[in-house]
């Protein structure tokens, strides 16, 4: 359907492992992408003064260049060329600020980018997977949006009609899709008053004292916390078997944390394994300031 199919990644306050853009590349070239952009924005940070690169851009490049995939790495600069070409349409995975995605809001968006780009002949779906500046969500949390964009790239229309969860199936190499999409719609629960996060997102990276809007009831909090704790007791089971179930576990908790914010022993765990999950597929740049908006008492 459309010409350049691309996936941009922002590793402004994350630095993916060598390993884990391989993994990316192969997930990207099974759902039909041939152009992946590394974006690399105006870095924040009081540790660092820039940020953090790729351990090997090249070798990247040419494992990419195998899967015929086209590899860019792009500075905000290149990023507002690429969108002023008028060949390019756009969708937000909708992971940043969400914990779990928003998977409801990303199907909505998906199918009118595809419209929107088929109307004035785009050349290019790109989808957009940016920082949040708290890199909270796993890479587990993007993968909703990389197969639904894919498959609008490629397919058009149809893909409107496409078993998400299935395909998600077939990525994870287990059947772990069902419980990624319970969790990235757990957002709706209370209301989802803002485009750009979820309330359960605003909880967890607030203070202490922060005020959460009328529609989170406490009978909210213990629905979500409590559809979480199952998801997580279902992914516990694969945790052996695959890193995908490990970072579907760390989500859940997430979810879970955000219900219970004044639970001092709920957030220590979950800081330690914030750590753990970053460590999979991040270099250690940025673990600490990740580590810094999450509670603490």
């Amino acid at each position: 359907m459309f010409e350049r199919r691309a996936y941009l990644l922002d590793v402004t306050d994350r630095a993916p492992t060598t390993s884990a853009m391989r993994e990316i590349v192969d997930v990207l070239a099974g759902c039909g992408y041939n152009e992946l952009f590394v974006h690399r924005g105006v870095f924040t940070s009081d540790w660092e003064d820039d940020a953090p690169a790729l351990e090997d851009a090249e070798r990247i490049s040419r494992y990419a260049s195998m899967h015929g995939i086209d590899f860019f790495e792009i500075d905000p600069e290149g990023w507002v060329r690429l969108l002023a070409d008028g060949n390019t349409v756009c969708v937000s995975t909708q992971a940043a600020r969400s914990l779990a995605g928003r998977v409801e809001e990303l199907r909505e968006l998906a199918e009118k980018a595809e419209a929107e780009g088929r109307a004035k002949k785009a050349k290019r779906y790109m989808v957009t997977d940016f920082s949040d500046g708290h890199e909270w969500q796993p890479f587990a949390v993007s993968l909703p949006g990389i197969i639904l964009g894919g498959n609008f790239a490629s397919g058009g229309s149809k893909a409107a009609m496409m078993d998400l969860e299935r395909q998600l199936d077939r990525v994870l190499d287990a059947p772990l899709g069902g419980l990624i999409l319970k969790l990235g719609t757990l957002y709706l629960r209370g209301g989802a008053l803002r485009p750009d996060s979820s309330e359960f997102f605003n909880i967890l990276a607030n203070d202490v004292g922060y005020s959460r809007h009328p529609g989170i009831t406490q009978r909210v909090l213990d629905d979500v916390g409590a559809v979480a704790r199952g998801v997580r007791i279902t992914a516990e089971r694969w945790v052996e078997r695959s890193d995908w179930a490990k970072e579907i576990v760390y989500m859940a908790n997430l979810l879970d944390a955000s219900c219970h914010r004044r639970d001092e022993r709920m957030l220590r765990e979950l800081r330690e394994e914030h750590s753990r999950i970053w460590r999979m597929r991040f270099r250690p740049e940025g673990r600490i300031e990740s580590l810094s908006h999450l509670p603490r008492f």
